[in-house]
Parts: C-alpha cells; sequence; structure tokens
C-alpha cells in the first residue's frame, strides 16, 4: 500500500484529552456525508448511540477496544476504533472516518492499513467491518483495499431506525498465534 498523497500525517492512540474533539469532529463528518444515505433524524440518533464523550472515554478503558486518531498537518482528521470480537478469530473495524477535506489522498487507506497490522498483531484472522449499503464511495474504497462482501445484514437499532449493510471482510495473511 503506497503512502497518503498529501500533507505529513500521523497515526496514533487516542488520548482521553482528546475525546470531545473526536466527538465533535464524528458530528461534523456525520453531517457531512451521511444525508442522502439516511435521514438526519437517523444521523442524530446514532451520532448519540456512539459518540458520547462518556462512552468513547469508557471504551479507551477497555483492553480489547483501540481508538486511533489520524492527524495531518497536526489537525485531527479522522480516526478509527478497532474491537476485537473473538479470541484468535476476528477483529472489528467499527469506525473509520476520514473528513471531507481529507478524503481521497489514502489517508483512509492507511487508517485501515494500521488497523490490519493491529489485528495481525493480536493474531487475529480476519478483519470485518459493516458499511451502509448506499454508502457506494465508502464500499469501493474498502474493496479497491481488499475487503470482500461476506453478506448484508438489517439491523434494528432502536429509534424506529435500521441499519441496512453489507458486511465486508479480509483475510490476514501470516497471523501469529493467540496471544
Amino acid at each position: 500500500m503506497s503512502s497518503p498523497a498529501g500533507p505529513p500525517f500521523a497515526i496514533s492512540a487516542l488520548r482521553e484529552n482528546e475525546v470531545e474533539t473526536l466527538a465533535q469532529l464524528a458530528r461534523e463528518i456525520w453531517l457531512q456525508h451521511y444525508p442522502g444515505i439516511i435521514t438526519v433524524r437517523q444521523i442524530e440518533y446514532m451520532l448519540a448511540q456512539r459518540y458520547s464523550v462518556a462512552l468513547i472515554t469508557e471504551q479507551l478503558r477497555e483492553p480489547a477496544v483501540w481508538w486511533d486518531k489520524l492527524e495531518v498537518d497536526g489537525l485531527l482528521a479522522g480516526f478509527a476504533c478497532c474491537e476485537k470480537t473473538q479470541p484468535c478469530g476476528d477483529m472489528k473495524l467499527d469506525k473509520l472516518y476520514v473528513h471531507g477535506r481529507y478524503r481521497g489522498r489514502g489517508y483512509g487507506a492507511a487508517l485501515i492499513q494500521h488497523a490490519r497490522q493491529r489485528a495481525q498483531r493480536e493474531g487475529c484472522q480476519r478483519l470485518y467491518l459493516q458499511v451502509n449499503r448506499g454508502n457506494h464511495d465508502s464500499v469501493a474504497v474498502y474493496r479497491r483495499v481488499g475487503f470482500a462482501i461476506e453478506k448484508t445484514v438489517k439491523v434494528e437499532i432502536g429509534g424506529g431506525f435500521v441499519m441496512d449493510d453489507f458486511v465486508m471482510s479480509m483475510r490476514i495473511s501470516g497471523s501469529g498465534a493467540c496471544a
């Protein structure tokens, strides 16, 4: 995988004192990206469900969950969250977002590669994610970096909302033994 075409970047672990800034970035990205894919009401519902400062702070303390931030030229530009879901089995790339002004430059692919390396270090055999079936640009990016569609799922998430997603995955080559 080639290096992103743009300013210098860094991927590092999110710290507790950065959670509020990340939650604000998530809100900006979602309101920029998802209208037309899901309703604004569903966006607000899912942001409240998944991006509260308290929830992210709690997840930072869990040993099988990793939040990473992407900084471009020293500015927070995106993030990813991975979760080990089965010992010696799977890692879920639960969240991956890059602000619109940085898309198309390879930063998302760099976050995916970072997650893939973590999965490999953790001895996982598969990296998987869920992506809205109507999120065509993201589906195309995931395919380009090696993910394949496994199945479709519809999940009720409360509030009268449904996630209509593809489950996409990639095998992790050279996985080590389970830690």
